[in-house]
């Protein structure tokens, strides 16, 4: 028997594909805070990750893993590198939740800029008067600066330009022809970017390079009118430099935050207490279309896996694999 360890419920029709294989054993952990025992992890052949994390010195402890998919596509919660020296491919399910999150990122902007919860509140409690008091805005014509012009960026910037945005884009894996040809503006660096920006949409992964990129400095650079959503990985964001900006100098702007950095947040965590935000749990991909679409393409990279079938445009450690001798 093959053993499938499953980190977190998947969607049905995703299950089904699993449990109709032959020959597949398959353990599944529902909760999202359920502990994964090592030795459920050290038998196993295959494992499908939606929530946890495997550190390297746990995935040493697993002999037999022969794949790993990841239900998304964030993937520091996995010691890719480290895999891939080992022979064992991590996938991703690709971009089939992009439309999902760049739907929720718009979301975001419309209920900062148009007030809705505050506006929601004030017609619940009677206060019809709010709307004499409320300063509301647009998004036509405001300039959006998109970091990180993957799946999910090029998504945004469609939706973004069907509002009138001005689109500014910066990604230093991606050339400016590309962009440009795109309809949008390259940046060649963001930072000097940033006084001149309306809407800052983060879309980069997690990496050393990149947690904590938005701090102090920043955020003193930005309008204080400016607003800033973050999508894509909660490390990405210094959240007391931001609580100290959206209470002072940038009150009359606002964030929309789907992550944060540490998950479930603390509950005092002070971005809670402030009226300028709008905030909600790493849920941006989690639409039913894009639920069904990642557990169906999570199960078909295991299956895959184990025949040696994989599409190489979802492996993500192509790299330390070749460099250990491995093909892909």
């Amino acid at each position: 028997m093959t053993k499938l360890v499953i980190a977190g419920r998947i969607h049905p029709d995703g299950m089904a594909l699993l449990e109709a294989e032959p020959g597949l054993e398959i353990e599944l952990f529902q909760d999202p805070g359920a502990h994964l025992p090592m030795e459920s992890l050290s038998a196993a052949d295959a494992l499908l990750i939606r929530y946890g994390v495997i550190t390297p010195a746990m995935a040493e402890k697993m002999p037999k893993l022969r794949i790993v998919s990841r239900h998304g596509v964030g993937v520091d919660n996995l010691p890719t590198t480290a895999l891939g020296a080992r022979g064992v491919p991590v996938t991703i399910v690709g971009p089939v939740n992009a439309v999902s999150v760049a739907e929720h990122v718009l979301a975001m902007m419309m209920a900062l800029t148009k007030k809705v919860i505050a506006s929601d509140t004030a017609v619940r409690e009677n206060n019809w008067s709010y709307r004499s008091e409320v300063a509301l805005s647009e998004l036509y014509q405001k300039t959006l600066l998109i970091l990180g012009f993957g799946r999910i960026g090029r998504e945004v910037a469609v939706r973004a330009a069907a509002f009138g945005m001005k689109v500014e884009v910066y990604d230093p894996f991606v050339d400016a022809a590309t962009i440009n040809a795109a309809g949008y503006a390259a940046v060649v660096d963001w930072k000097t970017a940033l006084p001149n920006v309306d809407v800052l949409s983060l879309h980069l992964p997690m990496t050393l390079e990149t947690e904590g990129m938005i701090g102090a400095q920043e955020l003193d650079a930005m309008k204080p009118t400016a607003l800033l959503i973050n999508a894509a990985r909660g490390g990405l964001v210094d959240e007391d430099a931001l609580f100290d900006a959206l209470s002072g100098r940038m009150r009359q702007g606002g964030a929309g935050f789907d992550c944060f950095a540490s998950e479930p947040p603390p509950k005092d965590l002070a971005l809670f207490d402030l009226p300028n935000t709008v905030l909600s749990p790493h849920c941006a991909a989690l639409s039913a279309e894009s639920t069904r679409a990642m557990g169906v393409v999570a199960a078909q990279n295991i299956l895959a896996g184990l025949k040696g079938e994989l599409d190489p445009a979802l492996i993500v450690n192509t790299a330390s694999l070749k460099e250990a001798g491995h093909g892909v």
